[in-house]
């Protein structure tokens, strides 16, 4: 039987190529984090044109930097903390245009138009309560439950300890279940 390889020794390696000057490495590299990062800026942004347009940013900002990585923290961790960065800034940037309008509302901003469902309506509910919490409590909830990170990856994607990151995670779903209501 053949034992799976590393994912994360199978990155370093791929780095180090990309490094030496094979370039067909950071395509590889593309391939195997694409949907993550895709997934990641998806559930902080909460739509698709956002999250495509965050990808392509993310991964030119890990191409033009992947000749600085050293590999303290895993590849993954680190296109993770880009992704986070990049949102923030984002955010900060939109934070200066509030729409003044329904009609500048995108649908995803206004989910109790007549004709929805009910359960496009309780998802959109549960998307406003997790973009209403603290942004380390929203960062934490969105790794560990939409990227399914472990804690010690969600600690060295954040900066900070362990029992933090499980400490943000718990504040994030009691914050979410008096925002909802359950």
């Amino acid at each position: 039987m053949t034992p799976t390889p590393d994912p994360n020794q199978r990155d370093l390696e791929l780095v180090r190529r990309f490094q030496a000057g094979e370039e067909g490495a950071f395509d590889q590299l593309v391939h195997a984090h694409r949907r993550d990062i895709y997934r990641l800026a998806y559930r902080l942004l909460g739509n698709h044109a956002d999250a495509d347009d965050m990808s392509q940013e993310a991964f030119l900002r890990i191409y033009r930097s992947l000749g600085r990585f050293r590999g303290e923290a895993s590849f993954r961790t680190w296109a993770t903390r880009i992704v986070l960065n990049l949102v923030t800034d984002r955010r900060r940037e939109l934070a200066t245009h509030r729409p003044t309008s329904l009609e500048e509302l995108g649908p995803a901003e206004h989910p109790f138009e007549a004709g929805k469902q009910d359960g496009i309506i309780q998802v959109e509910i549960l998307r406003r309560a997790v973009g209403r919490l603290p942004k380390r409590q929203r960062e934490t909830l969105i790794l560990r439950v939409f990227q399914e990170m472990k804690f010690h990856e969600i600690a060295a994607v954040m900066g900070c300890t362990v029992g933090t990151a499980k400490a943000n995670f718990f504040h994030a779903l009691r914050g979410l279940k008096q925002r909802v209501g359950s």
